[in-house]
């Protein structure tokens, strides 16, 4: 019965540390990776490789691997709670008894689901975290997308299901679709959603923000404005008076149960012709005791 040696795959012996494992791990995570090593058995050293990280990367799975590991090196001279000692036979007379060993370490108690054959340890799949980046519009109305992965058991293309009202951060768990161990079953692939930039639209949780140039006279007097959204373009009511940085709100315009807000911004136009200017002289006549600095000495710098 071939036993593996996790800490030999790692080029390490048992005493190291856990920041040796963590960081000899990740050296040969990039030297084997299946998407940028040119070994000939790449994917075979990264599936190794990651196997016996993902036993020996855990305290309590490293304690109980370890308790394994001497049993293997030192059969006769394996004593469990109890005083019952262990005798592993090379004729497998004892395999009962091992395997009752083996679920005892093994176990479910710890939430690992190894399990060991004469084929040797098989550790079960392991999950996958990637971001997705998608469209405001996608995260607003719901989509399907096509992504492909290059995983180490190769590049595979998967169709993902983009929920409605999705928001930056949440994650999508794809049962069954991460990486498979040396048994049967793969792990879950997770991807965490971000957003693409958008020339018009910044996100806050789940309400969206835009910036609405408004001329002059449309903030001074009130006006409708016709104003882009995720879903399509509508109606704003801009009320008189209305001052720059206002912010306006659209219900139900965000992600979900989100809302749009819509800041005013205040455009000057140019005063590039004679005619022009005497406008805006007319303007300064008329407003003569306005002052916009009037309020500057009642705050606090």
């Amino acid at each position: 019965m071939e036993f593996k040696d996790y800490y030999k795959v790692l080029g390490l012996a048992p005493s190291a540390t856990a920041e040796d494992i963590k960081r000899t791990y990740k050296k040969l995570a990039r030297k084997y990776h299946p998407d940028v090593s040119d070994e000939p058995d790449a994917q075979q050293k990264f599936q190794e490789v990651s196997e016996a990280y993902e036993v020996l990367k855990d305290a309590d799975k490293r304690s109980e691997y370890d308790e394994l590991y001497e049993y293997v090196n030192n059969p006769n001279q394996f004593q469990r709670d109890g005083g019952q000692h262990f005798r592993f036979d090379s004729d497998f007379s004892a395999e009962g008894q091992f395997e009752d060993l083996l679920r005892s370490i093994f176990g479910d108690r710890q939430g690992f689901t190894g399990s060991f054959d004469r084929r040797g340890f098989a550790t079960p799949g392991r999950d996958v975290r990637h971001k997705l980046h998608v469209a405001l519009e996608e995260a607003y109305t719901g989509a399907t997308r096509q992504i492909r992965l290059g995983t180490m058991n190769g590049e595979k293309t998967i169709n993902v299901k983009i929920p409605k009202g999705v928001v930056r951060g949440q994650e999508l768990r794809l049962k069954g679709q991460g990486e498979r161990g040396s048994g049967t079953e793969a792990g879950d692939l997770y991807l965490e959603i971000d957003f693409e930039r958008h020339p018009l639209f910044e996100v806050d949780g789940k309400d969206i923000i835009l910036v609405l140039p408004v001329a002059p006279w449309e903030a001074a007097l009130g006006d409708s404005i016709e104003v882009p959204t995720l879903g399509g373009k509508v109606n704003l009511k801009i009320p008189a008076n209305t001052q720059n940085g206002s912010k306006l709100r659209l219900k139900g315009r965000g992600l979900g149960t989100g809302d749009q807000i819509v800041v005013i911004k205040i455009i000057n136009p140019k005063a590039a012709s004679a005619e022009e200017r005497h406008a805006f002289e007319a303007l300064k006549s008329t407003f003569r005791l306005f002052d916009p600095r009037e309020r500057m000495g009642q705050q606090t710098w």
